[in-house]
This record gives structure tokens, C-alpha cells and sequence, in this order.
């Protein structure tokens, strides 16, 4: 029975995803997530605190929080990469080309 309704939820994923408003959307919140999450895992892996990374960026641990945060949207490059630096990280960002049929002018 379990396999079934995977299958179903599956199916409703896909035909959500095949609407394209959605899609961009949906694809919007993942990358929103993604920051968050690698950040939150970066500064973890330093063993920092949001309150530690704050202090070597310059800001205030709510910031670095709202930075973690998937809601937040906001994000300045400029930011990203003094709050990767202060984790020790480093920054890459990839742009890849999108369908042939969305290309702008």
C-alpha cells in the first residue's frame, strides 16, 4: 500500500512541475533553501556560531540567521562572500544556459 501512494505523490509532483509559473516557483524556493542550508553547513563545519561569524563579518548573528534562513531572499554577493571567508569557505557561483525556447534576446 505504501508503494502506491509514493507512486501517487509522485504523480502529483510531476504534473505540479509540468506547469511552468510553478515550476519557477518551486525552483526559486530550492535555490533560496540551498543557500541557507550550505551556509548553516559551512559555518558548522567551522565549528563557529552565528554570533562568531557575525563578529569576523561585521554584522550581528541575526543577520548571519536571516542568511541561513530558506524564507530569506535578499542576498548580496558582496555578503556571501564575507560570510564564506569567515568560514573558511569559498564561493563559486554557476550559471548555465536554460532551454533553447527561453533564450532572451
Amino acid at each position: 500500500m505504501k508503494k502506491q501512494s509514493a507512486k501517487n505523490s509522485m504523480g502529483w509532483v510531476e504534473r505540479k512541475l509540468a506547469n511552468a509559473k510553478f515550476r519557477k516557483g518551486f525552483e526559486e524556493e530550492v535555490q533560496k533553501l540551498a543557500i541557507g542550508e550550505q551556509l548553516s553547513r559551512l559555518r558548522q563545519a567551522a565549528r563557529l556560531t552565528q554570533a562568531q561569524v557575525a563578529q569576523r563579518v561585521g554584522t550581528t548573528a541575526s543577520a548571519i540567521s536571516r542568511y541561513e534562513n530558506a524564507d530569506y531572499d535578499r542576498y548580496e554577493l558582496r555578503t556571501l562572500q564575507r560570510i564564506v571567508r569567515a568560514c573558511g569557505g569559498r564561493l563559486n557561483i554557476t550559471m548555465e544556459p536554460g532551454p533553447q525556447n527561453h533564450r532572451a534576446a
